[in-house]
């Protein structure tokens, strides 16, 4: 009697996390080789070789799955940054360079990938990270600001939020012109102007002052 053929393994059961983690996997590769337009529930679900009913249990449709994508990737990068600026050497001028550097080199290497993506970036709940990155950004450089270049918290905080937010040029002269030393000459730039107005700024509004309360 002829033995009997293998029994194909189960599918692997994961928890609800490791699933929606693997189909995001999945989603991530299929914008990486044919954009947003690549992505349906059906194209995703062959990707992560399960079937469409268990895609449709973690989303409701595709728009979904984009922007849970771009808010999973968006968490990466801003962890990676994160980690980076705090690599750096202690002091604000080191923090900030590490800060813009580390934007800068986000963008050369993550642009491809973000830009198809910019409408799922538009989601509420996309730009509500946003703004709690963006808040959570100024209140540690306002901190550093405040110890280091004696200047009062409050003014520091409002001051690096219109400087943060000057970022966006940065950005699109690096697009326009890539290449290290471009990359070297706007943080070296950027560096210099945001210390120097903050500087400026310390001698009307000194740390300790009636400002800083």
């Amino acid at each position: 009697m002829a033995p009997a053929p293998p029994s194909s393994p189960a599918p692997e059961r994961l928890s609800a996390d490791a699933r929606r983690t693997a189909l995001l996997d999945a989603a991530r590769a299929l914008v990486a080789e044919s954009g947003p337009a690549g992505v349906t529930m059906g194209a995703v679900a062959e990707r992560a070789s399960v079937t469409r009913a268990l895609v449709y249990k973690h989303f409701a449709h595709k728009e979904e799955v984009l922007v849970a994508l771009y808010r999973r990737e968006a968490r990466r990068l801003d962890r990676r940054i994160a980690a980076e600026v705090e690599a750096a050497p202690e002091g604000f001028e080191p923090k900030l360079r590490a800060f813009v550097g580390a934007t800068l080199d986000a963008l050369e290497e993550h642009g491809p990938f973000f830009t198809p993506l910019r409408e799922a970036g538009a989601d509420p709940r996309a730009r509500q990270d946003q703004r709690g990155w963006d808040r959570r950004t100024v209140g540690y450089f306002a901190e550093r600001a405040e110890r280091d270049l004696g200047i009062d918290g409050r003014t520091a905080r409002s001051a690096l939020a219109v400087l943060f937010s000057g970022l966006r040029s940065l950005l699109a002269q690096m697009r326009s012109r890539p290449g290290a030393a471009q990359r070297r000459q706007l943080v070296d730039t950027y560096v210099e102007m945001t210390i120097g107005g903050l500087t400026r700024l310390a001698e009307g509004h000194p740390s300790g002052s009636d400002h800083h309360r």
